[in-house]
């Protein structure tokens, strides 16, 4: 089916420029330059690039729907864009078989031979390319150890947990010794206590194996806790990519503000370096470039105080909590203003307290 889809390449009337160069600087990671597809009347990606360095965890995070699974499968080689450039290294790999690619893709299913024992699981690839016998167990036992699944090799898939299936996934995606290493939402299927020991353990391999990670998953707190780098997609585009602390803390829309961990959303009308909000004015630490517009704080930036803050003070109201364990979630009127304070910090329904909006705290959108 692969090799039907790259026949009919020609027809496809790529948008192309043949001038194109690959930038010394990523010559030996991988770059998706302008890339849209289209799946009928629907454009699931638009003019996307990317660029992820050589030894990157880097992580595409969305909504379902957003076009990341899309944008992965093309750089698996499973989908062609309509137009746009895939290069790995010095290489460009727009229009290279899946097969051909120094890429290998963890799917969220693993798809492990169910008769097959986990060595050879991990062996199908290897052998598959004709690998001498010598190589194929000295590769498998050493991807087998390092994910510390040696001992259950002549062990079924059925016979393990689901995260030690996980692992063997991964076994048998490494052992092909790729250039970049393709993750669709590989974790989704794992509970939570196992799914958070899983993040850890993924992010301290890939940190060992010093190897190219791409992960698309929907899962907010996975892509703080394992990237490099983050590329929040919405509606087929990129809306925003940086360092997980930058894109976190200094959101550029609301979409990012909202979607990327839980934010407040204030609205005003810009007074100088300031705005004047409903719950009255609020400093900041430079004046916006619009006349009206929002700003965004985290909840866990909002302080609780007893008494009347310098700046940005306002006296509230709790009107609902809800405890998480570690800490406490609170609504406060007006607003409503969500905050998050550690769950030893006791407050009433009702009770009335100074809130401090800090005003290094409150981020400028461009919206």
């Amino acid at each position: 089916m692969e090799v039907a889809k790259h026949k009919s390449v020609p027809d496809l009337k790529y948008k192309l420029d043949d001038n194109f160069r690959v930038g010394s600087e990523f010559a030996r990671g991988l770059s998706v330059k302008h890339i849209d597809k289209h799946f009928g009347n629907i454009q699931a990606l638009k003019d996307v690039s990317i660029e992820v360095h050589a030894g990157e965890f880097f992580t595409l995070l969305g909504p379902s729907g957003c076009g990341k699974t899309t944008l992965l499968r093309i750089i698996a080689g499973l989908e062609l864009p309509d137009s746009g450039r895939v290069i790995l290294g010095n290489d460009d790999i727009t229009l290279l078989p899946a097969a051909k690619r120094q890429v290998n893709t963890v799917f969220q299913s693993y798809a492990l031979f169910p008769h097959l024992s986990i060595f050879e699981n991990v062996a199908f690839g290897l052998r598959s390319r004709k690998i001498i016998q010598d190589q194929v167990e000295n590769r498998v036992n050493r991807r087998l150890e390092m994910l510390g699944l040696e001992k259950m090799a002549d062990r079924y898939p059925h016979q393990l947990s689901g995260g030690q299936q996980q692992r063997v996934a991964l076994a048998r995606a490494l052992v092909n010794e790729p250039k970049v290493l393709l993750l669709d939402e590989p974790m989704s299927a794992l509970d939570a206590k196992l799914r958070a020991q899983v993040q850890v353990e993924l992010r301290r391999l890939q940190r060992k194996l010093k190897q190219t990670f791409i992960l698309v998953t929907h899962d907010q707190t996975e892509a703080l806790v394992v990237s490099d780098r983050i590329a929040i997609m919405n509606d087929g585009e990129i809306m925003q990519h940086g360092r997980p602390k930058e894109v976190y803390e200094r959101p550029k829309t609301r979409f990012v503000a909202e979607f990327l961990g839980a934010a407040n959303l204030i609205e005003g009308k810009r007074r100088d370096a300031c705005i004047e909000t409903t719950m009255g004015i609020l400093h900041l630490k430079k004046s916006p470039p619009w006349d009206r517009g929002t700003v965004a704080i985290r909840p866990e930036r909002i302080r609780i105080s007893n008494h009347c803050p310098e700046k940005n003070g306002i006296k509230s109201r709790v009107h609902d909590a809800i405890y998480r364990g570690t800490d406490v979630d609170l609504w406060l009127d007006p607003g409503p203003l969500r905050v998050r304070t550690t769950a030893h910090r006791s407050l009433e329904l009702g009770e009335e307290v100074w809130l401090e909006l800090p005003v290094e705290a409150l981020v400028i959108l461009d919206e």
